[in-house]
């Protein structure tokens, strides 16, 4: 958990007098509840050690507050959730409503017989059987013999056990073992129910079960139902009041739905003050917007293969393609790296698994059926994939651009080369190092325009920047770009005194890094081709890199520019959110990249309504 955590309250109501008088009986009352444990300065093993070390004054003990002033009210019929991040005290308040902790300051006042679901599969004993458990967590329970032989049957067909009733309990799995303390706890019809993250406790078929049971007590008997998740969804699904508790402190009280949405992006992370409140307004000004058709594109394949080759596809549409670039998906440094050559060639690029070529790339080769198929492997990891291409019934032209040992230098003077012997380059060529992954795929779309080839160094190798000055006076080249942060400060000034122009786009972070190469690409576009139609957005998130090896490529026949945003942290949220509004007049369309690793919907929503309002 970061430490930078808002937990100032906030509220999404200008007025609290609008709200009608709500006449049901109050059945949880929480007023003003503080709790503070007592934590000691070191761990101990034995009374001994801490009767020595209290003796000599060397323990120490300092109040931890699980809970600050916290206070809210659950009606009868109510289904109250109680959301927060890890350690914010969302189970503490829980064990204070059920009476297992006292509260430091402040009291709780319960109207009704608790069920509490805090700790299930307490008070077992794994050395007996499913069958003396569920008589003998009953009897802790407070259930009489009389009443568990009434019930047996009930409770062993919900927990579906029958058939390993007689086994001992130590050989049960987990999953099984929540089934039978949750069917008990659940057997009797409580005035209130409390349950702690019990729906994440096994399969989802359990899980599911628990949820019909729940909505049961609910609805054929009114019972009253607190619960602590995790889950946004399942509050905002289950619940129709909520509270978020962050770090002990109350940060919104209110209906579920508008906890739910408001949690979902600021929850836990970390940020300024004035991005929260950034993303604050924009969460609540954009809640209820309905997203025009043509102002939100979601591109995304079964694959990153496949999300790659729609996004090649939309691109080139309606262009006649003679050649077409496949790059090996093991390390995005192929796809990258062939962007210029693409951008010269007019050709999409596509990438493959290295084991076999991809259905979504053989199907793209079979409706283009391209005269001439170039393929960019460094350190040859995709021979078997690209072994099919020789049996295409068109015979195209297969060149291969690869190398054994995987150097990346020795890879792009193996492009640079290819394309000065054929006149495709610009004037200007590009530098980046391996390491800076997001920062080369948001500088795709001005390497796949500008055609300017692109080298790429490994982190720890120290440049020859006179053998690289002619190399690049071979070109007739005068200017470099560099993206990202360079680890040998000396570098920049070696490359200019060799008479070499360098542009450096990087910032003090990697995320601050992409941000400002996105902007620099915009302009740069912008000024080039006289307009930026779309804004490509992702996630910062490494899981997500594969799925936008295609994003240059994408903006041959579509001027556009790829923005991720780290949406764990609200200064990169707000920074996104202000990108847009910056550009909203000539910005057409939001294209979002990625299926479940994309960007949410509430983030595409405060996106699109940027664009719109």
């Amino acid at each position: 958990m970061p430490e930078n955590v808002n937990t100032s309250a906030l509220s999404l109501d200008s007025s609290e007098t609008s709200k009608p008088v709500d006449n049901r009986p109050d059945m949880v009352r929480v007023d003003h509840v503080s709790m503070v444990f007592n934590m000691a300065s070191e761990q101990l093993n034995s009374l001994k050690e801490y009767l020595i070390k209290i003796a000599r004054r060397e323990l120490f003990f300092e109040g931890f507050t699980a809970l600050d002033d916290i206070s809210f009210v659950v009606k009868k019929g109510d289904v109250f959730g109680i959301i927060g991040t890890n350690g914010s005290g969302k189970s503490t308040m829980l064990k204070i409503i059920a009476g297992v902790l006292e509260p430091t300051k402040g009291h709780c006042e319960i109207n009704g017989n608790i069920a509490p679901l805090i700790e299930l599969g307490a008070g077992f004993d794994t050395e007996l059987s499913a069958r003396e458990n569920i008589y003998l967590n009953g009897a802790l329970l407070g259930y009489s013999k009389d009443f568990i032989d009434e019930h047996f049957e009930e409770i062993v067909s919900f927990a579906e056990v029958e058939k390993f009733l007689d086994m001992p309990l130590k050989n049960y799995s987990s999953g099984m073992v929540a089934r039978i303390a949750f069917a008990i706890a659940t057997v009797i019809v409580p005035e209130i129910l409390v349950v702690d993250e019990v729906l994440s406790v096994g399969d989802f078929m359990f899980q599911k079960k628990c949820e019909d049971r729940i909505s049961e007590l609910i609805e054929k008997h009114g019972v009253t139902v607190l619960i602590v998740s995790h889950s946004n969804e399942q509050i905002a699904r289950l619940c129709n009041k909520a509270i978020w508790i962050e770090k002990g402190h109350t940060r919104m009280l209110g209906d579920s739905e508008s906890i739910c949405r408001v949690y979902g992006g600021l929850g836990g992370r970390s940020g300024s003050s004035k991005a929260e409140k950034m993303v604050f307004d924009a969460l609540r000004e954009s809640d209820h917007f309905e997203i025009p058709d043509n102002t939100l594109i979601k591109i995304h394949g079964e694959s990153a293969d496949g999300t790659n080759v729609k996004m090649a596809l939309r691109g080139r549409k309606d262009t006649d393609t003679h050649t077409v670039i496949i790059a090996c998906g093991t390390t995005h440094v192929n796809a990258v790296m062939a962007n210029p050559l693409g951008g010269a060639l007019g050709a999409p690029i596509i990438t493959t698994k290295p084991d076999e070529l991809s259905e979504a790339a053989e199907r793209l080769l079979y409706d283009y059926k391209p005269e001439q198929i170039i393929t960019i492997d460094c350190g040859r990891c995709a021979s078997k994939a690209f072994e099919v291409l020789h049996r295409l019934p068109w015979h195209p032209a297969i060149t291969a651009i690869e190398n054994n040992d995987g150097n990346t230098w020795d890879m792009s003077m193996k492009l640079y080369e290819y394309g000065l012997k054929r006149g495709l380059w610009s004037n200007e060529a590009s530098l980046i190092r391996l390491d800076n992954n997001p920062e080369s795929l948001v500088a795709s779309p001005f390497l796949y325009d500008s055609k300017c080839p692109l080298f790429v160094a490994s982190n720890n190798m120290d440049i020859d920047v006179k053998d690289f000055k002619e190399t690049l006076a071979r070109g007739s080249i005068t200017h470099l770009v560099a993206f990202g942060a360079e680890p040998f400060d000396t570098l920049d000034s070696k490359i200019v005194s060799q008479g070499i122009a360098i542009e450096r786009i990087a910032a003090g972070n990697q995320a601050a890094s992409c941000f400002a190469i996105t902007a620099w690409v915009y302009d740069r576009m912008k000024r080039a081709r006289g307009r930026v139609d779309e804004l490509c957005v992702a996630t910062l998130s490494l899981a997500q890199w594969p799925e936008l090896l295609a994003c240059g490529c994408y903006t041959s026949q579509r001027p556009s520019v790829l923005l991720l945003e780290d949406n764990t942290n609200l200064d990169s949220i707000a920074q996104c959110l202000q990108f847009v509004r910056d550009r909203k007049d000539d910005l057409q369309a939001i294209v979002s990249i990625g299926n479940q690793l994309a960007l949410g919907e509430t983030e595409l929503q405060m996106l699109c309504y940027e664009l719109e309002y």
